[in-house]
């Protein structure tokens, strides 16, 4: 860290004090002006990796299945879940598959992305069934093939079934199914991304392999809206898969899903058959979530992770990906073994890529007075985003005063400065008019820490700044207040 004082020697005091800063390693300018003496903080980017809420990788699965390596760096845990197997019987539920996932990674501080499928050609139910039996029972009229795939990442052999997307009793079941899915489940703060998967095989909206055409763009709408009328609290998700990327006719509805419904869009295959520019609509809307074509050994086995076409054209970097789709999650190799050979053989990468995930925030200069009134001072912070993303999380900025004995004495915020506003590449400076009325005069340590909420005094985003901490808040460094 760079630390400096500019202003006159104004009494014996200050310049004591002015001498003090300098035996201790700070460097000293003195202006010419009559102007107080500030000090002016310019700290070095933090090394290594910063995890932090709201951003990073992703893993599929209990924690309990992820190395511990690789749960350490998972900051979200994935579970698709098939209808039937939350609702056996029409209006009984069986949650606890969910609840045992929520709580498994919410005692570890980590957030969910969960989705409900209605087809899926990897389902284990013998008879094919994903959408409960007991919908086609009532009349729903449904889709079957017999499936003889030639890779894994179709869908394992057998009979599949799937609903007739847009049919009426189809749709009236499923209706009902959203409304007892949210009345549980929406506002819990464990899901970050909640997955509209009603429509597509693997909720994907799309029909391979199913091979029949799509529903129209209308009745897909249909699909997103019955999500959004049912959550009205939870972050939404969208797949933005279809057709690999190209859409159709479908792609106005994907469009006004992110750009006027705020639901964050997702792309499954990236480094195969994505570069993963779908997602990048989302910038400064809602966060872009990523998910590999196949795990981490998968994509490496076809080339594509080094980048190597195939015949296709089809193979880009991870690193490529995330440069293009601007995402705020990433999928780890599906974690486990796969993702533990992932971190372990591209230990740079990772480590490169996990600040760069979402959003990295850095201080590069704080500028205040060495001297302030209780009245109030000017406080100007410059930011950088290092990250490819804005943050999607409400959060607030506040410095505060400590005194020797490591006690906060007062608190301040700083209305002016949003984190939101802070954009990836560009340098936001901000200042701010601090008060501190009813602190006893004294010297004092001037530190910053980005909160939660207004009335939280916790630090809740770790700054990727290297600077002295007093119970995780940034030391900025010595400030006196005067009366």
């Amino acid at each position: 860290m760079k630390s400096r004082m500019i202003g006159t020697l104004s009494s014996i005091g200050t310049l004591m004090a002015l001498l003090a800063q300098l035996a201790s390693g700070a460097e000293l300018l003195l202006s010419t002006t009559q102007e107080e003496p500030k000090v002016v903080v310019e700290p070095q980017p933090r090394a290594g990796v910063l995890l932090n809420p709201g951003k990073g990788w992703s893993v599929s699965g209990l924690p309990q299945n992820h190395p511990k390596e690789v749960q350490e760096l998972a900051g979200m845990g994935v579970m698709r879940l098939d209808w039937a197997s939350v609702e056996p019987r029409e209006g009984e539920f069986n949650w606890s598959a969910l609840d045992r996932f929520l709580e498994a990674w919410g005692k570890l501080g980590k957030v969910c992305n969960v989705g409900v499928m209605c087809a899926n050609t990897h389902g284990r139910d013998p008879e094919g069934y994903v959408t409960p039996r007991w919908v086609f029972d009532a009349g729903a009229k449904k889709i079957e093939i017999t499936l003889k795939p030639d890779q894994s990442t179709t869908g394992t052999p057998g009979r599949k079934i799937a609903p007739v997307f847009d049919d009426p009793i189809f749709l009236a079941k499923l209706v009902n199914f959203l409304r007892a899915f949210a009345q549980r489940y929406d506002g819990d703060p464990r899901i970050a991304v909640l997955d509209i998967r009603s429509y597509g095989n693997w909720g994907e909206a799309h029909m391979y392999p199913f091979g029949v055409p799509d529903i129209t763009p209308q009745k897909f709408r249909d699909h997103v809206q019955l999500h959004l009328d049912a959550f009205k609290r939870t972050q939404l998700c969208l797949s933005r898969n279809a057709h690999l990327g190209r859409y159709g006719p479908l792609k106005p509805v994907f469009d006004w899903a992110v750009l006027e419904q705020r639901i964050a869009p997702r792309r499954d295959g990236i480094c195969g058959n994505s570069n993963g520019r779908e997602t990048a609509i989302g910038f400064g809307i809602a966060p872009g979530v990523f998910e590999l074509f196949d795990n981490y050994d998968g994509v490496k086995r076809r080339g594509w992770w080094e980048g190597r076409k195939d015949q296709n054209g089809m193979g880009f970097t991870l690193e490529e990906c995330i440069e293009n789709g601007k995402p705020t999650w990433v999928d780890l190799g599906r974690g486990g073994q796969s993702g533990l050979r992932m971190v372990q053989e591209n230990r740079a990468l990772i480590e490169r890529l996990s600040n760069r995930i979402g959003y990295h925030f850095h201080l590069q200069r704080a500028v205040y007075p060495r001297q302030a009134a209780q009245e109030g001072f000017d406080l100007k912070l410059s930011w950088t985003n290092q990250g490819v993303a804005p943050i999607y999380l409400p959060c607030s900025v506040a410095v505060a005063v400590f005194d020797v004995n490591d006690q906060r004495i007062a608190t301040a915020r700083l209305e002016e400065s949003q984190p939101q506003r802070w954009m990836p590449g560009q340098l936001a400076v901000e200042q701010s008019r601090v008060k501190f009325p009813k602190t006893t005069p004294g010297e004092y340590r001037l530190a910053i820490a980005i909160t939660r909420t207004n009335s939280d005094a916790a630090p809740y985003i770790r700054l990727g700044t290297e600077l002295p901490t007093v119970k995780d808040w940034l030391v900025l460094g010595s400030i006196q207040i005067t009366p």
